[in-house]
């Protein structure tokens, strides 16, 4: 219990680290873009009516202050969870982005389900028909998809599905005129709307955890133990529960956690192709505005969540196996 302290200890450290990292890269990337927020936001007025709103915009947006000291407003508001006003909006960045990352999180929530569950079930059902016809396309199916960019992808589903088979809608995530809520009607035409972007982003990812699974377990099945428990009149399902699977694990576990930030940036393009107002869609708007505090808040969210995934990942690890040592 010590030594599990000790590494967890020093994973939450390295992780905190990471994090002012995240923040002092995200502060500094957008200071060096070109492109200039106040001149953005400055209407394109005659005389000296134009100067006067750019002046005054520069000093509303802070820009007129030194390096260092928006450097450490910066730090002391995002430690408060105060993450100023937007620039085009003139609204608090959380109220801007709040209905937004509600629809994002819905859209990786069941994206990353599926992934998950049916690249482990796919794995397995590869490593345990190795060789064979059930292997070789599983296999292909993993590594054809590996490779394809997922913008690509999901400008196929939406033309063979939308266009030329019109079964699922274009763009959006509800009709014109439907409100979110907890009925039927509404719940079935959210999931009717996330039908193509949950696709594009769940076989998009599959083959990670579908190529990790299978050879894990293929390394596993072949150890001397499993011979052992053949050799004892346990069953196929048997071995695989009782002992390839559990210890084939470890690699999936730390394939999720990287698939996480895999899904989180191809959630970004997917919802910029069908026109899904999530996170994604309020980045690109933000980037064509120069809207310095959303996108030092989105890019700092998204930090934040892989670096978390990836803690998460190591005290999975050292709890499943307690020989692993995480330095």
């Amino acid at each position: 219990m010590d030594s599990f302290r000790k590494v967890l200890a020093k994973r939450i450290f390295n992780a905190f680290l990471a994090i002012i990292l995240i923040m002092l890269i995200n502060f500094l990337l957008f200071r060096v873009m070109p492109g200039d927020p106040a001149l953005m936001a400055t209407p394109r007025l005659p005389g000296d009516a134009a100067e006067a709103i750019y002046e005054r915009n520069v000093e509303l947006m802070g820009l007129d202050q030194p390096l260092h000291v928006q450097l450490y407003k910066y730090f002391v508001q995002t430690f408060m969870l105060e993450w100023g006003e937007s620039y085009k909006h003139e609204l608090p960045v959380t109220t801007v982005v709040a209905n937004s990352i509600m629809w994002t999180m819905l859209l990786l929530g069941v994206s990353s389900f599926l992934t998950f569950v049916i690249g482990i079930k796919l794995g397995k059902m590869a490593a345990n028909r190795r060789g064979k016809p059930v292997d070789v396309t599983i296999t292909s199916f993993g590594l054809f998809f590996y490779g394809m960019p997922v913008f690509w992808f999901a400008i196929v589903l939406m033309v063979v599905f939308a266009v030329w088979i019109p079964a699922f809608p274009l763009s959006g995530y509800m009709d014109p005129g439907m409100h979110p809520g907890f009925s039927i009607d509404a719940i079935t035409n959210i999931l009717w709307h996330m039908t193509l972007p949950v696709a594009t982003l769940t076989i998009g990812a599959l083959a990670g955890i579908i190529l990790i699974q299978r050879n894990s377990l293929v390394d596993v099945l072949t150890e001397e133990y499993i011979v052992t428990a053949y050799a004892k009149g346990l069953s196929e399902k048997q071995v695989m529960k009782g002992h390839a699977t559990p210890n084939a694990r470890l690699p999936v576990v730390t394939t999720i956690a990287m698939d996480i930030a895999f899904i989180l940036g191809g959630a970004f393009q997917v919802e910029y192709v069908f026109s899904y107002k999530g996170i994604g869609w309020v980045t690109i708007d933000a980037i064509n505005d120069y809207d310095y505090p959303i996108l030092q808040f989105i890019v700092l969210i998204g930090g934040v969540a892989v670096v978390l995934a990836n803690l998460l990942a190591d005290i999975v690890l050292v709890k499943l196996d307690p020989r692993v040592t995480i330095t």
